[in-house]
């Protein structure tokens, strides 16, 4: 802005209390640092001497410009302009030119994600602003606001000016997602600025005064006690400066219509003007490490401000930026820790403008159920521009704190104390060579999800506990496998699953934003007779059991659990549910009449404190979204794949499964020919399929772990390649005996099918057809495709063995010349796939 465009507002700039040469600001000096005992005594001087009213503009008003040196707090400062609030609030004089007629709650252009007039009665959140300016020029555009506010509004208002200069990314200049924070933090410490009216003589000094005092005397924050669930979840993150993102979770979503970025963000400043656990932040007494040594506490701040970035088309991939806002975490002692980021969709003239509208949060202070609560607020905002009616939600996480402060544990010791522990979990290894988290994703189609549904209600369930019982069945599986040559037994295997934390006798508690989700260890025996209806009832019990202690951490749980030292659930298995709400439809037509459709949040998955945690959530579409996120030090990506693959496949046969079907005949009958993953091995992390050694035990499995069992049985199955999907079916090359183990080193890569590839191999000498039983009868039972592939020379030997099988489903016996092609052979098993 030029000093001749700056000298056309109505306002009139004084620094150190004398008038400039000319009524503007120049561009290339701005004012000089003052202290507070300069500006008071150039007041004094000021209200006692005529002015020079000739330079000014018609209309114009003059106020002093106050730079302060020291950097407060914005919710020190917001609370000490606030405290001044009455003093600074004068008669309101019409700024020239207003008029009446603005649309309510509409956003004016010159103040970015302002709210209304601070004059207006119950007002006062707008006391503080804060802008970016780049540069003299826009720093005088800032101060001419200010003084424009000032001519109409209260006598006093601070402003912070963040000079965003030398930043990287902009719409002009792409960004790079590797440099995440350099991009979203300000090169120089922002500026501290405040305005205040001289008029009437003297006011200006006595409000000084007020601001001085009210800074040098902050009032004592408000504090709230953390929940065990909170200060668990903060141990694991405190001191941790490569938390990895834990506990940081991401919904993103769609947004099709034009999208305001100074509406979008002036309705989340109005959220959290409302909401206090987006004002709340956390502290803890630190020891040498920088670590917590006591208990962390939640401080209510006064003020927090959104954080909002908007990135043009092309200037960042979005996969890179969800995996950098990641990592970037959140500093736990500021507000708010939530954020959203934009980023504009290539234009399209059919669909109009698009954009990927990414929130992330932390689980420490909210939970998924919590987001949603305030995303419905959040649109009635933006509908309203920008302004939520009302005043602070109640209750609120004071409220909620002071709910556990007054529960008298001696009940939940009581329950917990009677509850068996889990004698098997998902088996671990540690590898330090592998480092991060993984994630992974599977889908079960809108009709899968139905049948699915379906089928849980016909025995009484839902299908989070469809979505427990082929958890429980693959852990089940797990245990067996490490048992080779020995009969199934009955084992105990234990989780964790997620209760709200809501189901406590406390008003208001289903509208409660906070961190109430809670993950519970839950247990459940499984035999070899057990049918998957009983399972479900099983799992369906022990959750409703949990509902009356909703709000027990898991370590508290675990203490409380006879055997606390023993098998700790290392799993997690979730069901995202969103909250209903009569307002939802409603919002949806609002948002359509402003040619706005908003699609329904995706939760990216949480990297949470469990090994492996498996979520589920419905898509837009209602198709079943399965998502596996996983610590690859003890989970290798693939076996990380391998079970998620198998959950899926299991939720897709239920519906079809004879309900009277034991645990053994459900796992033969759907995961046959599906390797047990190898779990934690260490050493591998090359994500690739290696080729292992299975071999048959007393229960007919291939245990899938690469060793022979202890004695050796008379036939091992060398796994070359693994099925590209479930109940694809084998193909069994049979090895002459004492053929050398290079034999075919090239079959696996030479193998076009989606059928897992392996070789019967003698261990020794040439076995009867009925040592190849163990290996091939539960095979065969499963019903998937097997193929025999039987060299020359040994097809009477293949007949004999396929014989060995169950005569309802034979198996396919292929000859193979010396020449003999595997992609001629996948070509013919292509139909039996």
């Amino acid at each position: 802005m030029t000093n001749r465009q700056f000298s056309s507002a109505p306002v009139t700039l004084l620094v150190s209390g004398a008038p400039a040469p000319e009524p503007c600001l120049p561009a290339a000096r701005p004012p000089r640092r003052l202290d507070a005992g300069a500006v008071s005594a150039a007041l004094a001087r000021t209200t006692a001497r005529p002015r020079q009213t000739a330079a000014r503009p018609t209309g114009a008003r003059e106020f002093l410009l106050v730079e302060l040196h020291r950097a407060y707090r914005p919710d020190v400062l917001h609370t000490a302009l606030r405290a001044v609030l009455p003093q600074a609030l004068g008669p309101r004089t019409a700024a020239p030119g207003a008029g009446t007629d603005a649309a309510p709650g509409a956003v004016p252009d010159t103040a970015p994600g302002a709210v209304p007039d601070p004059a207006a009665p119950g007002a006062g959140s707008d006391l503080l602003w804060h802008r970016t300016a780049d540069g003299p020029e826009g720093l005088d555009r800032v101060l001419a606001e200010l003084g424009h506010s000032l001519a109409a509004g209260p006598r006093l208002r601070a402003v912070l000016v963040e000079d965003r200069r030398g930043r990287r990314s902009g719409p002009d200049t792409p960004g790079h997602p590797d440099d995440f924070d350099a991009l979203n933090a300000p090169d120089r410490p922002p500026r501290l600025f405040v305005g205040l009216a001289p008029s009437p003589p003297g006011h200006a000094v006595e409000l000084l005064a007020e601001l001085r005092e009210a800074l040098a005397h902050p009032p004592e924050p408000v504090t709230v006690p953390t929940s065990a669930l909170q200060r668990e979840m903060l141990h694991q993150v405190l001191g941790q400066p490569d938390h990895g993102g834990r506990h940081i979770e991401q919904l993103s979503w769609n947004w099709h219509g034009p999208l305001d970025t100074e509406r979008f963000t002036a309705a989340w400043q109005s959220v959290m003007d409302h909401e206090t656990v987006l004002r709340a932040a956390f502290d803890w007494d630190e020891d040498g490490d920088g670590t917590g040594e006591g208990e962390p506490w939640m401080v209510l701040h006064e003020r927090a401000v959104p954080e909002v970035t908007r990135h043009p088309h092309g200037t960042a991939d979005w996969d890179d930026l969800l995996a950098a806002d990641r990592r970037r975490g959140f500093d736990l002692r500021r507000p708010a820790l939530l954020r959203a980021t934009l980023l504009d969709a290539p234009p399209d003239a059919d669909e109009g403008p698009t954009t990927r509208v990414l929130l992330t949060y932390h689980h420490a202070m909210l939970d998924g159920w919590s987001v949603r609560l305030l995303l419905q607020s959040f649109h009635r905002a933006y509908l309203t521009g920008g302004v939520l009616p009302g005043g602070e939600r109640r209750p609120d996480v004071r409220d909620h704190a002071g709910w556990l402060q007054a529960r008298s544990t001696d009940a939940a010791r009581q329950f917990w104390s009677t509850r068996p522990g889990a004698t098997a979990v998902l088996p671990l290894a540690p590898d330090p060579r592998r480092h991060g988290s993984g994630r992974a994703r599977r889908r079960l189609t809108p009709y899968e999800a139905v049948r699915l549904r379906g089928w849980a209600a016909a025995w009484g369930a839902g299908e989070s506990s469809a979505l427990q019982a082929a958890w429980a069945l693959l852990l089940y599986r797990a245990a067996q496998s490490g048992r080779p040559r020995r009969p199934a037994r009955s084992v105990r295997v234990g989780f964790a699953v997620t209760v709200s934390g809501r189901g406590i006798p406390l008003d208001g508690v289903d509208r409660l934003p906070g961190a109430l989700r809670n993950p519970l260890p839950i247990s459940v025996r499984l035999h070899p007779g057990t049918t998957v209806p009983q399972l479900l009832a099983a799992l369906r019990d022990g959750v409703l059991d949990l509902a009356a202690y909703e709000w027990v951490s898991p370590g508290q749980a675990h203490r409380w659990t006879p055997n606390a030292h023993g098998r700790r659930p290392n799993s997690l298995v979730v069901l995202e549910h969103q909250p209903t709400s009569a307002h939802h439809l409603r919002l949806e037509t609002d948002l359509a009449a402003h040619g706005i459709h908003v699609e329904s949040p995706a939760p990216a998955g949480t990297f949470t404190s469990y090994p492996i945690t498996l979520a589920a959530h419905y898509d837009t579409t209602g198709g079943l979204v399965l998502t596996a996120t996983h610590d690859r030090a003890l989970l290798a990506d693939q076996d990380a794949a391998e079970l998620l693959s198998q959950s899926a496949h299991l939720l897709r046969t239920f519906p079809d499964l004879p309900s009277g079907l034991s645990t053994t005949e459900v796992l033969r009958s759907t995961l046959a020919g599906q390797p047990a993953p190898r779990l934690g091995e260490p050493g591998d992390d090359t994500g690739q399929p290696p080729a292992g050694r299975a071999t048959a035990d007393d229960r007919g499995f291939p245990d899938g772990h690469g060793t022979a069992n202890p004695g050796g049985p008379a036939v091992q199955l060398d796994v070359l390649r693994r099925a590209t999907r479930p109940g694809a079916g084998w193909v069994l090359l049979l090895a002459p005996p004492g053929a050398p183990r290079t034999r075919r080193p090239d079959a696996s890569r030479g193998w076009p099918g989606p059928q897992a590839l392996g070789v019967l191999r003698p261990d020794r000498g040439a076995p009867p057809p009925a040592a190849y039983r163990p290996l091939l009868g539960p095979l065969l039972e499963s019903r998937a495709p097997v193929a025999l592939v039987a060299p020359p020379g040994l097809g009477l030997t293949a007949y004999e063995i396929a014989r060995q099988g169950a005569p309802a489903h034979p198996p396919l016996v292929v000859l193979l010349g010396e020449d003999g092609d595997l992609s001629t052979l996948a070509a013919l098993l292509g139909d039996r796939a």
